[in-house]
């Protein structure tokens, strides 16, 4: 019976591993915050082998972690949590070009250019089977431009 039921936890950690490595997260990156500042956004592009969504995400330099939407509304651009972003079977999902992006409440401490900030972003497949993938963000200079963004201007 003990056998049986380790070789199955086993057998549930090699698939989740497996799901893990199907989602690649890219280009991930955030602005250095300014003295007092405690909340930052944070972009990415994030690719999954199959159907997905990313349904929640921590951020261990920050309290909590959310993702929002960005839509124009009249003149005004507005942000809302959501409650998951879909993640289309091989297509990539840039966040700032989609209308969205990752926001981090409750800084912990600044964010230093050049520094990176460490998140955790869970993804649920749509077979239900979750995983957890490490991201690293890479802060950029406060006042700078993205550099993915603007290499045009070089």
């Amino acid at each position: 019976m003990k056998k049986s039921l380790m070789l199955g936890i086993l057998a549930m950690s090699a698939v989740t591993a497996v799901f893990a490595e199907e989602v690649k997260v890219k280009d991930a990156w955030t602005r250095a915050t300014a003295p007092g500042q405690d909340s930052a956004m944070v972009q990415a592009v994030i690719t999954s082998k199959q159907a997905a969504k990313l349904v929640a995400v921590a951020c261990k330099d920050a309290t909590t972690a959310e993702m929002h939407s960005m839509v124009m509304e009249g003149d005004l651009m507005k942000m809302r949590q959501v409650e998951a972003i879909e993640l289309p079977a091989g297509k990539a999902v840039d966040l700032g070009a989609a209308g969205y992006h990752l926001m981090l409440l409750g800084l912990k401490k600044p964010l230093v250019a050049g520094k990176k900030t460490f998140c955790e972003m869970r993804v649920r497949s749509d077979n239900g089977k979750e995983s957890k993938v490490q991201v690293s963000a890479k802060v950029q200079p406060l006042v700078a431009e993205a550099e993915h963004q603007h290499m045009h201007h070089h």
